[in-house]
């Protein structure tokens, strides 16, 4: 299937439009001055400590929903007491 070639001033319309519609999240300024990270290497980090570190121990093999239970409760750990009470709490 062939995609459909749009005239350029749609896309960029829509390019335009998508930015005019998201500015406030590319505030990169005042995000900083806050505080804030805006890079992915914070969250590439906490994936590599949280999964990696847990998971890849020598000798383990692991099923995708017993890791996916692991990685969500050492998430929930490693987020703090907030995090970690409200995982036992029913849903």
């Amino acid at each position: 299937m062939h995609p459909v070639k749009l005239p350029a001033f749609v896309l960029n319309t829509d390019q335009a439009t998508y930015f005019r519609n998201r500015a406030h999240r590319m505030d990169y300024p005042t995000h900083v001055g806050r505080g804030w990270q805006i890079g992915s290497g914070p969250v590439e980090l906490a994936c590599k400590t949280v999964v990696g570190n847990r998971l890849k121990w020598d000798d383990m093999r692991w099923r995708y929903d017993g890791a996916h239970a692991v990685a969500r409760l050492r998430a929930a750990y490693l987020s703090g007491p907030a995090c970690w009470n409200h995982s036992w709490r029913p849903s």
